[in-house]
Order: structure tokens, then C-alpha cells, then sequence
């Protein structure tokens, strides 16, 4: 099977870390995040995959290649212009003529599309809509069910009380190639507005594929606060078969004194801890410096960061380069531009 991955998106929330790294390649467990997606769908019978991309997104071509590595053969699409959902897949589909499946490139997923391939077939459905039960939908695409499964609300981003369910749109989506032919290569749009609620409201052959039991892990990686979730989820083992054998992860040329504490952290490679440093619940990606009695809680430090001596570091999010001053204690939830030397309340 074929599948098309969305990757066209600038990483907005995400930043300041991807204002030099691409959101698909920002490290989860010292992996690029795209990766665990690429595999999954490898897991699931998906041989060939085309990324959907704007040209910013170029490096992603450039760490992933053919595909090879992973088992699958990778292509690349560019989009002159932003196309959104819409337009990308009807672009990147183009002269298709079997079910295909899209996904948004950043999610983490367990979801059984083996299953959910099936339940379509079976359903004959013209799209079916992989959905995921969430507290609050607002942020989301909402979808109300039929007693058959199929879809017959779909309402993007409602305000909360207004939500037709609690089942969301997991960005995993199975299209017949028929489809096609109601979207524009040419012009931007957005599946989740347009096409989706439209197949709905006509009573269309649109299903929901909702996983229960045992319910699928899934999070959208989209902001610092999921992206720093997805990598302790997965180091306490919300995936089992992602789990690694610890909940400390040390990359090969990491530095770590016997006088540091690490708990439930990700450290990558050339990092350099000073003695007595403590690192608790934090992500630390390449060349990242730490002095001696430091101590960084519920953080992400990107590449090259220096973070001094008895530095205290709250839920912070220090891009690349950036560099704290010895003593400095930002305050909770400090963020810090590329090659920022930190100069604010706490500082030296």
C-alpha cells in the first residue's frame, strides 16, 4: 500500500526549537520524530511512502534519503506555494488508482492500521477517519458517530461545549482513489474543512476507526509541552514496543560524572555534564553543556546550548546555541532564542 505523509508545516508552536531543526527531525529518544511514524506504517504493510513537503523541508530529504535504511522507499513532493491538506494530496495522489493511506507527519502512533485497512474494506467506505478519544476536542477535528460507525457530523475545531463528541481526528485518514477527484492540485485547501465535513453532511460513505481496547497511544507532536510528553511517555513505556530498557537514555560521546543525578531524561551525544549537576525529566540534544551544580527540571535544551554553573532551570526551553549564565535562575517556562545569551530576571 501507498501512503502519503504531511509534512509541509513550518513547526509554529514548536518554536524556538525548530527554527533550526524541521519539526520532523526534532530528536525523540535521540531519534528523528518522523522516523517513529515511517516505521510504523512499515510495521503495518506500507512499502511505499511519499512526503509531501515545502521546500524549507528539504533536510529532511537530506537525513532520510531513499527510504532505504528504514525498509521503505521514500519520495519526495515540493509545494511551490502552500497547497494545504487538500492540495498536497490531490498533488501528491495524482493518477492513483488504489485505496491510499495520509497521515500528518507528526504524530506518534500504536494505532492498528492493519485494522483499520480491514474495517474499510469490509464497510466499503469512501474515506475512513482514524478518531481518538481526548478530554478537550477544541483544539481538533470533531467527529459524531453514527450506530454503524459512519460519520455524520464533522466539525473543525468547535468551541468545547459545543463539541459533537470526544473523538478526534488522529490524522490517519484511508481515501479511495475516487476521491480525487473532488479536490484541486491547484488550489490551497484543508481536508478537515472542506472535504471532510462535506462528506458528512451528504451522508457519504465516511467512517470513524476508533481503537478502545486496548486504546492506542497517540499525541500530536505540535507543541514544546507535547514534545517534551511524547519523549517521557515513550521512556515509561506508553508504547511497549518502543519502551527502552531504561528511563535514563545516554547517547555514545555523552559525559555524565558519577556525582550527577539523571532521572527519566534523554541526553544526547557530545553532551557534557558537570559534577553534582541533576537533571530530572528533560530532553538535552546534541553538544549540550550542563555546569557543575546545575539543575534542569521538565526541560528541553537544543544543540550547542551552554547552561552554566548553578544555573536552575524550570520548564524551560533553550534553543540551539543559546547560553545561561552561571547562577542565573529564569523563571518557570523561560524560553530562549537561538544563540541568546540569557541576560534576564535571575541572571548573573
Amino acid at each position: 500500500m501507498h501512503s502519503i505523509v504531511l509534512v509541509g508545516g513550518e513547526g509554529t508552536r514548536l518554536r524556538p526549537l525548530t527554527l533550526r531543526t524541521p519539526k520532523p527531525l526534532v530528536p525523540v529518544l535521540n531519534r528523528p520524530l518522523l522516523t517513529y511514524l515511517l516505521a510504523h506504517l512499515r510495521a503495518h504493510g506500507v512499502t511505499d511512502v511519499r512526503l509531501a513537503m515545502t521546500s524549507r523541508s528539504s533536510a529532511v530529504e537530506e537525513a532520510l534519503g531513499d527510504g532505504s535504511a528504514l525498509g521503505l522507499r521514500l519520495d519526495y513532493i515540493y509545494e511551490e506555494t502552500p497547497l494545504g491538506s487538500g492540495g498536497a494530496i490531490a498533488q501528491a495522489a495524482a493518477n492513483w488508482d488504489e485505496p491510499f493511506l495520509v497521515c500528518n507527519g507528526d504524530i506518534v502512533t500504536d494505532l492498528d492500521i492493519t485494522a483499520m485497512v480491514s474495517e474499510h474494506r469490509a464497510r466499503r467506505a469512501e474515506l475512513s477517519i482514524a478518531l481518538h478519544e481526548v478530554d478537550d476536542p477544541s483544539p481538533f477535528g470533531v467527529a459524531a458517530l453514527a450506530p454503524d460507525g459512519r460519520i455524520d457530523q464533522f466539525v473543525e475545531k468547535p468551541k468545547r461545549a459545543e463539541a459533537p463528541s470526544r473523538l478526534i481526528n488522529a490524522g490517519v485518514w484511508l481515501f479511495e482513489p475516487t476521491l480525487l477527484s473532488e479536490l484541486d492540485p491547484t488550489t490551497f485547501s484543508r481536508v478537515e474543512d472542506s472535504l471532510f465535513p462535506s462528506l458528512a453532511a451528504a451522508g457519504r460513505g465516511i467512517y470513524g476507526f476508533h481503537q478502545p481496547d486496548p486504546p492506542a497511544y497517540w499525541i500530536d507532536v505540535g507543541t514544546t509541552e507535547s514534545y517534551l510528553q511524547v519523549n517521557l511517555d515513550l521512556l515509561l513505556g506508553a508504547v511497549p514496543s518502543l519502551k527502552p530498557p531504561s528511563d535514563v537514555i545516554v547517547a555514545d560521546e555523552a559525559r555524565l560524572p558519577a556525582s550527577a543525578t539523571i532521572d527519566r531524561a534523554v541526553l544526547g551525544s557530545g553532551t557534557n555534564i558537570g559534577r553534582g549537576a541533576t537533571i530530572r525529566e528533560s530532553v538535552l540534544w546534541n553538544d549540550v553543556t550542563v555546569g557543575s551544580n546545575a539543575t534542569v527540571t521538565g526541560s528541553v535544551l537544543a544543540s550547542g546550548c551552554a547552561i552554566g554553573a548553578g544555573v536552575v532551570l524550570d520548564r524551560a526551553i533553550v534553543a540551539h546555541g543559546a547560553r545561561v549564565p552561571d547562577g542565573a535562575r529564569p523563571p518557570t517556562g523561560t524560553q530562549i532564542e537561538p544563540d541568546v545569551a540569557y541576560a534576564g530576571a535571575g541572571a548573573a
